[in-house]
C-alpha cells in the first residue's frame, strides 16, 4: 500500500532518495550538504520529473491520488496552506489522499548525470543517487585553503599548496628552531631571541644572539662606557671598559680618600638610623600593649543580621527550616571559632512559645593551642532598632558554661565540624519580637559577646 504523508510533515525526509533541486532542463542545484552545486543531467530533464510548485526536479515526491500529479514533499505544506489544489489541473487536493511515491523517487535517482566539474576535467558520470558520494571526494572541486590563507584551488592541489605555496604553511626558524608560519617570518625575526645582531658599540664581536646582547654590553664589550668602580664613593670618571684599568692605576690616592670619606658618612648614617630604630621600637611596644588592652576590654562579638525575617519565620513554623545558622566568627585572631544559631519559632518544648538562641563551638585552626573545655561567659542580645539610641530596650540573656563531664559534647574540643549547641531555649517570648523596633524593614539583629577574662591570647 502507498505510504500516507501528513501535510504537517511535508518537509520531512523519506527513507530513500537524494535531496536535490533542479531549475532547467539541463542544469540544477543541490539542496542540503551541497547547496547551490549545479547538477548536470546527461539527457534533457523530462517535464514529469519537475515539481509544478518550485519548478525544480522533484525532491522526495508525493503524489495526489485523485489526479496522479506530484510535487516535492517540502513544497506540499505551502501548496495546502495557500489553496489545496493541484498546480497542473487545479483539481482539489484531499489532504488524506497524499502519499509518498517511493517508486518514482527511485526512478529519479536513476537519472544519468555527470560531475558538475566536468568543464574543468572531471570525467565522472553516473546515477543521480551516487552523485553525492562522488561530489564529496571530487578532486576537481574548488575548495578554500585549510589554513585560511584566502586562496582557492581544486582539491587535487591541496597537498602541493600546503607544501610549497601557502603563506601560512609551517617553517622552522633557523636561529631559535621555533615553528612559525611563513608569513610571520619577518615579524618573528624582529623579536627572535637567537637572531644574531652586531654590537651597537662596534666592538670586534659582530654576531651576538639578541638575548645575550645585554649581558655582552654589561660585562664583555670593550668599547662600552662604564663608570669608575669607585663611583659610589664619589669618583665621577667614566670611560671605555678597556681603558678603566689605567684610570685605577693612575688615581690610587684620590680613590683611597673618597673611600675613607664614604666610610665616615656611612658611620654617621648608621648611628642616626640606630636612634630612629630605638624610637620606633618604643612606639611598637606601646601599640602592642594597646592592642592587647583593647582585645581584653571589648571582648569578641558578632552582630548577626537576619534579613527576610517574615519568610524565614514561616519556614520555621512549617518545619522546613526550623534552625538557621550565622557565619562563623573568632574570639580573637587565633581564638575559638564559634557560630550562632536560632530557632525563630522556638526549639523543643519552647516551640511556638519562645524565641530560642544558641551558640556552638566549631573546629578551628588553632584548637590545639587553646584551653579546653570552653569556659567563657556568653551573652546574647536582641537589638532594638529604635532611631533614638537612648530609648532602645535590648533583650539580653547571659550563659556561664558549666565545665562538668556531662557537658563535654558542648564545651570540649570539637572532634567533628562543630559541637552541639548551647544557649537560651527560652530567650524571649515570641510576642516580644513584634513589639517596639526589634524588627524593621523585615530585618532582625542578634548580637553575641564572649567574655575574654582569663582567655589566653595567642
Amino acid at each position: 500500500m502507498p505510504e500516507r504523508i501528513s501535510p504537517s510533515l511535508g518537509g520531512g525526509r523519506p527513507d530513500s532518495g537524494v535531496s536535490y533541486m533542479s531549475g532547467r532542463s539541463n542544469g540544477s542545484s543541490l539542496n542540503g550538504r551541497a547547496a547551490d552545486v549545479e547538477i548536470i543531467f546527461i539527457d534533457p530533464l523530462e517535464k514529469k520529473y519537475e515539481c509544478p510548485v518550485c519548478v525544480r526536479v522533484l525532491r522526495y515526491p508525493v503524489q495526489f491520488e485523485d489526479c496522479g500529479h506530484r510535487c516535492c514533499s517540502s513544497c506540499l505544506p505551502e501548496l495546502l496552506r495557500i489553496a489545496p489544489r493541484c498546480p497542473i489541473d487545479q483539481s482539489k487536493v484531499d489532504r488524506e489522499k497524499v502519499t509518498v511515491d517511493k517508486t518514482f523517487t527511485k526512478e529519479i535517482e536513476g537519472l544519468a548525470v555527470k560531475c558538475t566539474n566536468h568543464s574543468v576535467g572531471c570525467k565522472w558520470k553516473g546515477k543521480l543517487k551516487d552523485f553525492y558520494v562522488h561530489f564529496d571526494d571530487c578532486k576537481y572541486l574548488s575548495v578554500p585553503c585549510p589554513r585560511s590563507c584566502g586562496a582557492e584551488f581544486e582539491k587535487r592541489f591541496v597537498d602541493k599548496h600546503l607544501r610549497d605555496d601557502c603563506p601560512k604553511r609551517d617553517m622552522t626558524c633557523e636561529f631559535c628552531k621555533k615553528t612559525i608560519a611563513v608569513d610571520e617570518e619577518f615579524s618573528h625575526l624582529n623579536v627572535c631571541k637567537r637572531f644574531p645582531i652586531p654590537c651597537p658599540n662596534g666592538c670586534k664581536k659582530k654576531e651576538i644572539p639578541r638575548e645575550e646582547l645585554d649581558a655582552h654590553m654589561e660585562s664583555a664589550c670593550t668599547k662600552q662606557g662604564i663608570p669608575c668602580p669607585f663611583s659610589e664613593a664619589g669618583c665621577e670618571f667614566r670611560c671605555a671598559r678597556k681603558e678603566m684599568n689605567k684610570h685605577i692605576r693612575d688615581e690610587p690616592v684620590k680613590h683611597l680618600t673618597l673611600v675613607g670619606q664614604t666610610i665616615l658618612a656611612h658611620k654617621k648614617t648608621l648611628e642616626m638610623h640606630s636612634e630612629i630604630m630605638d624610637v620606633q621600637n618604643e612606639k611598637l611596644d606601646k601599640v602592642d600593649r594597646k592592642v592587647e588592652s583593647l582585645e581584653k576590654l571589648y571582648g569578641s562579638q558578632l552582630i548577626w543580621k537576619i534579613d527576610n525575617y517574615s519568610a524565614k519565620l514561616e519556614e520555621a513554623k512549617a518545619g522546613k527550616k526550623p534552625t538557621i545558622f550565622s557565619p562563623p566568627f573568632l574570639t580573637g585572631r587565633h581564638g575559638y571559632k564559634l557560630a550562632m544559631s536560632c530557632c525563630l519559632f522556638g526549639d523543643g518544648k519552647a516551640r511556638g512559645k519562645s524565641f530560642s538562641v544558641f551558640v556552638c563551638i566549631c573546629k578551628g585552626e588553632h584548637d590545639a593551642l587553646l584551653l579546653w573545655p570552653f569556659c567563657h561567659r556568653v551573652t546574647f542580645t536582641l537589638l532594638d532598632q529604635c532611631q533614638d539610641p537612648e530609648a532602645r530596650r535590648n533583650v539580653t540573656y547571659s550563659v556561664k558554661p558549666n565545665t562538668c563531664k556531662e557537658n563535654k559534647a558542648f564545651l570540649g574540643r570539637p572532634s567533628g565540624e562543630r559541637n552541639a549547641s548551647f544557649g537560651a531555649q527560652k530567650f524571649c517570648d515570641l510576642g516580644i519580637i513584634d513589639t517596639l523596633d526589634y524588627t524593621r524593614d523585615d530585618t532582625l539583629y542578634l548580637k553575641v559577646n564572649i567574655e575574654m577574662d582569663d582567655m589566653v591570647l595567642l
